[in-house]
């Protein structure tokens, strides 16, 4: 379980930092780095940028990062 938990952590801490990277390669192109979790049908529009999820992912590599090494 402790391997698991810490390949988890660092795949999920890899994840977050490719989200993180995206938004910063695509602010210097000038494009629009997010994603709509809106109904574009219905004309909602709720934009999250990559590097929310990003941080969100890397937070949670880190946290199972920290539990694999408790276990």
């Amino acid at each position: 379980m402790r391997t698991a938990l810490l390949w988890l952590g660092r795949a999920s801490f890899a994840a977050g930092l490719v989200f993180i990277s995206a938004n910063i390669v695509m602010y210097f192109m000038g494009l629009s780095a997010s994603y709509n979790l809106g109904d574009p049908s219905k004309f909602e529009f709720f934009l999250i940028s990559l590097w929310h999820i990003g941080i969100a992912f890397a937070c949670i590599g880190i946290l199972l990062s920290l539990l694999a090494r408790r276990c």
